[in-house]
Formats: C-alpha cells, sequence, structure tokens
C-alpha cells in the first residue's frame, strides 16, 4: 500500500473515529451540550483536526442525521419488492416504526441534530447530499403512493398530501412511544403497533360510524 492510499485510509477511519465518538456522547447529552472540544477531548486530538473532517458542529450533526436517512430509506426500499401496494404500503409502515424504535437513542439523536443544527452552517457539499436524499426517500414513497392509486386504494387528494399526512400520522404515534406520554396506559408496544397500522389503513371509526355526524 503506497503513502497516497495509507494516509487515505487513516483520513477515513479519523472521520469514522469522530463521528462514533460524537454519536456516543450525543446518546448521554442533548447535541445543543456537547462542544467540539469534548469529542477532541476523548478523542486525544486538536480541535482543528476535527475541522480537517467537518465545516462545523452542524456540518457533523448534518452527517449523522444524513447517515440515519440512508439506514431508513435501505428499510424502506425493501417495500417495493412486495407485489402488492397494500403489502408495500403495510411493509413501508414497519420498516419505519422498526427504523426509530430498534435503536430509540439513534434515532432520537439523529432527530436531535436535525432540529438543533444550522442549516447555514453546514457545507454545501453536506447539504446537497440531504436535499438530494430527501428526493430519493420520497420517491421510494411515491412510488408506493402510484401503486396504491392504480390499484384503486387510495383517495384523489394527490400524491404528496396523503404521503405528508401518512408521514405525520406515523410519525406522531411513534413518537408518543419514544416521549414517554400514555406509558401508564399503553401496555403492549406490540398491540400498540399493530392499532397504528390499523388506524392508518381502516381508519379510527368502525364502518358504521358517518363522520357527518361529529
Amino acid at each position: 500500500m503506497g503513502v497516497s492510499e495509507r494516509k487515505k485510509r487513516e483520513f477515513a477511519e479519523r472521520e469514522e473515529n469522530i463521528l462514533s465518538c460524537a454519536i456516543s456522547l450525543f446518546r448521554s447529552k442533548h447535541p445543543s451540550l456537547v462542544k467540539m472540544d469534548d469529542i477532541a477531548k476523548h478523542l486525544e486530538i486538536g480541535r482543528g483536526t476535527i475541522y480537517l473532517h467537518f465545516k462545523s458542529k452542524d456540518d457533523l450533526m448534518a452527517r449523522i442525521q444524513y447517515e440515519d436517512y440512508l439506514r431508513l430509506r435501505g428499510r424502506l426500499e425493501r417495500a417495493l419488492e412486495e407485489k402488492t401496494a397494500i403489502g408495500m404500503a403495510k411493509k413501508a409502515l414497519r420498516a419505519y416504526i422498526e427504523h426509530c424504535l430498534d435503536d430509540k437513542q439513534m434515532y432520537l439523536v439523529a432527530k436531535q441534530c436535525g432540529d438543533n443544527m444550522n442549516i447555514q452552517n453546514v457545507s454545501d457539499d453536506m447539504r446537497t447530499l440531504l436535499k438530494n436524499e430527501r428526493v430519493i426517500r420520497l420517491s421510494v414513497l411515491e412510488k408506493i403512493y402510484k401503486h396504491s392509486k392504480s390499484e384503486n386504494l387510495i383517495n384523489n387528494k394527490g400524491t404528496y398530501p396523503n404521503v405528508a399526512v401518512a408521514w405525520g400520522m406515523i410519525r406522531g404515534a411513534v413518537e408518543v412511544l419514544l416521549d414517554g406520554h400514555f406509558q401508564n396506559e399503553i401496555k403492549s408496544e406490540k398491540s400498540y403497533l399493530e392499532t397504528i397500522e390499523h388506524v392508518l389503513f381502516y381508519g379510527l371509526f368502525s364502518n358504521n360510524t358517518k363522520g357527518d355526524s361529529l
């Protein structure tokens, strides 16, 4: 291995170490309370070394969120392997829930990074990656919607209103668990997840309930 290749490998390894250290610290403390100096101290490197890899702390947080989005999309894309639209939708629903709940702390870290970063302090390359990843992720959901539309399973309100409402419902329902709401009332997480699926696909009210009577 040549000197150039070795330096590239060492650079990549150090970058991964910085990311791993930041995530570890963010798991125990809110990202807003962790400084670049804290990361440098844990890794026993100079703060300036971190800036060789990341333009700013916001850039570092954007990278953490971006990689979390990549993991999520990997799960969502597997839903497209299903033969029917309803199969795709149910698998995508489960994929998102599992992504959030399999490692609750990691989901919260990525969310907190996204909520607290200043996009203006993020490098142009990373902003482009985040933007492109969002487009690709939405295209997966759009494909599921179009399959549902072609099978006459969905309303005519439009792709993104439907996708946005469904996404918001699912995310909100998951965060009820993550935030600890109804922790005394929700006895079974498995039953709760089945309820999310039922309400999303079949509605909150029974078939004999008229919406206009409310």
